[in-house]
Parts: C-alpha cells; sequence; structure tokens
C-alpha cells in the first residue's frame, strides 16, 4: 500500500513539477504576484498579520515559511546580501524568477498529494479500480496540474476537501468519535485555505443520515447512538472553528480588517459585472460548458452521466455523500454575479472519483459483472472474461486518454519560451548602437540605456521612429492601438521574430513582432560635426541640450541648445560610425575649457561601456552615446566644449588629425536661461 501511495504521488508531481518556471520572469496570473508581495513583506517585517484577507491565511504561513528558507539559501550562495534584498513588488515581472519557482514546488507537491489521496478514499469508498482509476485521472487532469503551477490557493485546497470527506465517509461507515475530529480538522484547514471550500463540511449530515438510516433498518439504532453522533458533530464543528482561527488567527486578532476584506470582498463577486470567465447570478450553464469543455472534458461527462445510475445502484450511500459534498462545495459559487472557475478546484478532486467510479460501474454494467467486484457473476472462460472486462478498460480509456492530451499538450507548450522573453534575446543579439522601443514590461529593461518600453508602438508612424535613432521595434499584440500605423511599420522594417498570435496556443506570451527598421541617418536631425579618430572611429555629429543626467539614451531630437544656466547639468548625444573591427574598449573624454583655455570641468566615461563596448561594434554600424555631466556654478561667459577617445588600457589617446582633441562647440553661461526640453 506504502509503495502505491508514494508511485501515485510520484506519477502526480512529475506533469505538477514539469515546466515549473514556464512564462519567467513574466508572470501572467495576477494572483501570483498578490501573495508572494504579501509573503515577502511578512518575511522581511517578520509580521504574521497578512493584512489583506481575500484569502485566508494558511496559504499565507506555508509560503512564508518556503520564502524563508528561499531567503536563506540566496544569502548562503551569494544571491542576497540578507532578507531585505528579496525584491517586494513584481507588476506581473519578477526580478526573482527562482523564488517563483521555490513558491510553485510548493503548490505542485500540495497538489499532487490529493491523488493518494484521492486513492484512499476512492479504495474505501469503492474499489481497487475505481482507485487506480480516480488517481490516475486526477495525477493528469489538465485542469489541474494547470493551476498546480500557480502559486494561489485553488489546486491545494482540493487536498483537504478530500481529506474532510474521508472522514466523512468514515463516520458514514463507522461513526467512530476521531472519524469526526478528522473531519473538523480537514473542515479547518479547507476554510483556512479558501473560505468556500469550509462548507465540503456540511456533507457531514449525509453521512449521519445514512448511518442513521441503516442503523434504524437494521433495528440496531438507539438513544445513546443518537446522542453519540450528535456530540460527534459538535466535535467536529468545533475543531473546524478552531482549526480555522488557528490558521487564520487575524479573522480574530484583526477583526476590522478582515471584516473590510471579506465585505469588499463580497462586493466585487456580487457586483463586478464583465470580469471572471463569466458573469451573471446562476449561470449552470457557464459552470455546464466549463465541465464539458476543460474540467471533466466531453468524455468525462458523458460517462459520468451515463455510469451515475449503475453506481447509484451499487453504491448509493457512496453516490450520495460524494454528490452532498460536490453540491454543497458548489452551491456559493452559483448566486455570485462573478465566476471564476478556479474556484471549483476544491471540489474538483471529488467530480474525478464520482467520474470514475461511476465509469467503472458502467463498464461492470455491459461486461454483466457484478457491481464492487470484478469477478464475473459465474465462472466464465478466460475470452469471457476479457470481453467482459473490455468496456471497463474501454471506459477508463475514454476518461483518463483526453486528460493525457490536454495535459501534455498544455506541458509542451509551457515548455517554450515566453514569447517576450525570446524577443528580448533577439534584440539583445543584434547590434545595439540604435535605439529600440519595445511594448514590453519596463522591469524587463530597467537596466538597458537604449531599449525603450511603450504603451504602443502603433502611436507613431514609421518617419518618427526613424528620425530618432530607433532601430528595433517589439510590437505586442495585446498594445495594438493605431492600425494603420501598425500596417506601415510592418511594411517599413525586416522581421527578426514573429511571434504567434497568443489563441493559436502555439507559445506562451501575447503575439507580435520584432522589427529591424534599418538606419536612415539622413532623416535623424543631429548637428553635423566630423572628426575621424585614428583609423577606428568616425564622429558624425552630436546632439546637445541643459538638462538632467539621463539614466538612458534618449532622443534629444536635433538639440543644438547652448545657453546654460550655471550649475546646469549637459544632456549630448553623440553619433560615432565603427571604422574597423576594434579589439580594445575606448574611453570618452568631455572638457570644458573657458576663454583662457583653463580646464573647468571635464569628464571620463568608457563609450557605453555599460551594454555596448567598443569591443563589441560592427564595422560600418552607427552607435548613439550618451555623454552627459554635470557642470559646476561657472560663471557667465563662453565656454568651449572639446571631445575626445583614449585606450582603456593604455591611456593613449586617439589622434584626430595632428591633435588629440576636437572642439565640438561652445557653450554660453549666463544667469538666465531658458528652461530645458
Amino acid at each position: 500500500m506504502k509503495r502505491t501511495l508514494v508511485a501515485l504521488f510520484l506519477i502526480a508531481l512529475a506533469p505538477r513539477i514539469w515546466a515549473l518556471n514556464w512564462g519567467l520572469p513574466y508572470v501572467e496570473h495576477p494572483d501570483e504576484p498578490a501573495l508572494v508581495e504579501t509573503v515577502v513583506r511578512m518575511v522581511q517585517e517578520g509580521d504574521w498579520n497578512p493584512r489583506r484577507f481575500v484569502y485566508p491565511s494558511l496559504s499565507f504561513y506555508l509560503l512564508a515559511g518556503v520564502v524563508f528558507l528561499h531567503a536563506q539559501w540566496g544569502i548562503a550562495t551569494g544571491i542576497y546580501a540578507s532578507i531585505a534584498d528579496l525584491p517586494l513588488k513584481t507588476y506581473l515581472f519578477t526580478l526573482a524568477p527562482d523564488l517563483y519557482i521555490w513558491l510553485r514546488a510548493l503548490i505542485a507537491i500540495l497538489g499532487a498529494a490529493t491523488v493518494p489521496l484521492i486513492y484512499i478514499l476512492a479504495r474505501r469508498m469503492f474499489d481497487a479500480p475505481s482507485a487506480y482509476l480516480a488517481a490516475l485521472t486526477l495525477s493528469v487532469a489538465e485542469y489541474h496540474v494547470q493551476h498546480a503551477h500557480f502559486i494561489t490557493t485553488d489546486a491545494p485546497t482540493g487536498l483537504w476537501t478530500t481529506l474532510a470527506l474521508l472522514g466523512i465517509w468514515n463516520v458514514a461507515e463507522r461513526g467512530r468519535l476521531r472519524d469526526y475530529v478528522l473531519t473538523g480538522i480537514a473542515t479547518g484547514l479547507a476554510a483556512g485555505t479558501k473560505y468556500q471550500a469550509g462548507v465540503v463540511g456540511l456533507a457531514l449530515g449525509a453521512a449521519v443520515a445514512a448511518r442513521l438510516i441503516d442503523s434504524r433498518t437494521t433495528g440496531e439504532l438507539t438513544r445513546s447512538e443518537v446522542t453519540a453522533h450528535i456530540r460527534g458533530i459538535a466535535v467536529a464543528a468545533g475543531l473546524a472553528l478552531i482549526v480555522f482561527a488557528l490558521t487564520t488567527p487575524f479573522a480574530i486578532l484583526d477583526m476590522s480588517s478582515f471584516r473590510r476584506s471579506i465585505a469588499s470582498t463580497m462586493t466585487q463577486y456580487a457586483t463586478n459585472e464583465g470580469q471572471g470567465d463569466f458573469s451573471g447570478a446562476w449561470r449552470l450553464d457557464g459552470y455546464a460548458r466549463f465541465f464539458w469543455e476543460d474540467g471533466l472534458l466531453p468524455s468525462g461527462v458523458l460517462l459520468m452521466a451515463a455510469g451515475l445510475p449503475f453506481l447509484a445502484r451499487c453504491a448509493p450511500r457512496q453516490t450520495m455523500i460524494l454528490i452532498a459534498a460536490i453540491l454543497v462545495g458548489l452551491a456559493p459559487l452559483a448566486p455570485q454575479t462573478v465566476h471564476f472557475m478556479r474556484n471549483t478546484l476544491p471540489v474538483f478532486p471529488l467530480l474525478i472519483l464520482l467520474a470514475s467510479g461511476a465509469t467503472i460501474s458502467l463498464g461492470r454494467a455491459i461486461g454483466r459483472l457484478q457491481c464492487l467486484n470484478s469477478q464475473p457473476m459465474k465462472p466464465q472462460t478466460v475470452s469471457n472474461r476479457v470481453l467482459m472486462t473490455l468496456p471497463i478498460i474501454l471506459g477508463a480509456s475514454a476518461l483518463i486518454a483526453p486528460q493525457i492530451q490536454e495535459t501534455t499538450w498544455r506541458l509542451s507548450y509551457w515548455s517554450r519560451p515566453y514569447t517576450l522573453v525570446q524577443a528580448a534575446d533577439v534584440i539583445r543579439a543584434e547590434p545595439r548602437g540604435m535605439l529600440a522601443a519595445v511594448e514590453a514590461n519596463p522591469v524587463q529593461w530597467a537596466n538597458d540605456p537604449v531599449v525603450h518600453p511603450v504603451d504602443s508602438v502603433s502611436d507613431h508612424p514609421p518617419e518618427w521612429y526613424l528620425s530618432r535613432g530607433y532601430r528595433y521595434l517589439l510590437l505586442n499584440e495585446d498594445r495594438r492601438r493605431n492600425q494603420e500605423n501598425y500596417a506601415r511599420l510592418l511594411e517599413s522594417g525586416m522581421p527578426l521574430l514573429v511571434m504567434p498570435p497568443r489563441d493559436l496556443g502555439l507559445q506562451p506570451g501575447p503575439g507580435g513582432i520584432v522589427l529591424d527598421m534599418g538606419e536612415r541617418i539622413d532623416l535623424i536631425p543631429f548637428t553635423r560635426r566630423s572628426a575621424r579618430f585614428g583609423d577606428s572611429i568616425d564622429l558624425l555629429g552630436y546632439e546637445l541640450q541643459p538638462g538632467d543626467l539621463r539614466s538612458r539614451i534618449t532622443p534629444l531630437e536635433g538639440a543644438n541648445l547652448r545657453i546654460f544656466a550655471p550649475g546646469q547639468s549637459l544632456q549630448l548625444n553623440l553619433y560615432w560610425r565603427a571604422l574597423t573591427r576594434m579589439d580594445r574598449n575606448l574611453v570618452l573624454f568631455i572638457h570644458i575649457n573657458n576663454q583662457y583655455d583653463q580646464r573647468v570641468a571635464q569628464r571620463d566615461l568608457p563609450l557605453r561601456l555599460d551594454d555596448y563596448p567598443t569591443s563589441r561594434w560592427r564595422v560600418g554600424e552607427l552607435v548613439i552615446d550618451r555623454g552627459d555631466m554635470p557642470l559646476p556654478p561657472l560663471p557667465e561667459g563662453e565656454y568651449r566644449l572639446l571631445i575626445g577617445l583614449y585606450d582603456a588600457e593604455t591611456g593613449v589617446r586617439l589622434p584626430v588629425r595632428d591633435q588629440t582633441a576636437v572642439e565640438l562647440t561652445t557653450i554660453r553661461v549666463i544667469h538666465t536661461a531658458p528652461s530645458s526640453n
């Protein structure tokens, strides 16, 4: 038995940890960062109060434990200096993908643990064939596998509801106090993971009723037995409340916040029409469509519907209790206006169990086998036995095969690179001398000096980008706004990467395209100023204006503003072209000299060292560099702006004709200067 349970757990774990890093560092499920940010704050502040009660707190505490272990591992390996280095905000893009993998692994383990538990429950309620079919079907059920990859409360809750039903069935079968204890604890854990999951404990009433009916039928019903069951129900209810309070203690300790959060959540579910998977109160058709298309799938629904009468005939008590648990689990969802299908996951394992039992019962009925026994009703030949068990095999295959197919597709889909991550790799692999505009999460490009995240690339025509030094465009179909500009951009650029539309199901992430718009230096209105440094590099010109120091290269749109206020910083774009392949990195020096040719300000900085040093430049490539520098509060007057290049290793300057520096332009400092652009 132990080996069977371990084997079932490992079988279930395999698809749940496959592609556990899918999409990262992008996080598509909005609930993942909501939970992660909460638990990271809890660990960093040492505060057990989640301060948000959209979910009960058991998941927060389990996840917080994993965050703490991950942080200690990160500190030991040098990834973090302290717990404070854990990124608190993610905004659907995380700077700590490893942390997400750790937390997803916890959800995967809890989801996989449901499989051996459903086997135990099915073995107790029905028999071995039903138990194996239920466990194997759940282990590969696409909807359960899918949500076991998300850092949410949905899939793990099924573990506790299944455990609660095990206790409920034990009550129906034996009626011992320990069974009520198990039911109460499991119900409290279910409610502590997802509020509405706690209603599964109400199915205890069906189990007690079944137990009392059996006792009355056999004439063994006594007052003491009734009293024992009443006491057992009280124990189960009390334990459920205690366990819920222990797992969500701040529902009491911070009751005002708890009430506000619950009220807000209920209002959202009651009034936010148009959100969720579908909306409208009592939309039973929506749930039916979900179970048909995504949950049990058509074969599972049909097998359950066809086999349920035979299951009810062969195992009436089991069927009644199982259906009661499913119905009470779904009942709180139906009256809501907003419906999320993931809220069905607490009872999803029970639905799989019901479908499996119905499938086995249907196969037995067709094969004329006894209800809960794989043996024929009377001795048969081997060939007859094969024929009589064939309907069971075919039914089981029809139940499980579509789930395997859907899960295989899901895992194959998630194993492919996320489109925006792949697009980023393509852009980084191209020559990086010019600018790029991307419709992607800005955090992904936070430290890149030439890539500009924008809301919608299609807001501007091709000429707008070409005249400002943009070469690469990443167009995200989720952000398309101007169809005319979008079409013109596609016509003007050369595709480097075509990302398939999301609805084709070929690759995770939004569809779109990465375009190389080429170089149109004639359209860029910078001030022409030619100078050749050695035989390696040409200066083509510059853009200049007063303004704050910049963290990335931005177009100055042909600016040649040379009047500065005292202390005002200088913004400078320099346009270069590589003449040969350079095996060394060059350093730019900028000197500000007064009328007496005395140096009053200086800055030395390697050309594009942060992302694209000269040793990586390609021959003939146009490269834009940022030469911003602060200026001291200079006296009024004119100042010469000189630039030059030297070898970073030797310090030897590159000659410019017979000089080692070139005067770029002059600037004037006055007490009253126009504001910066």
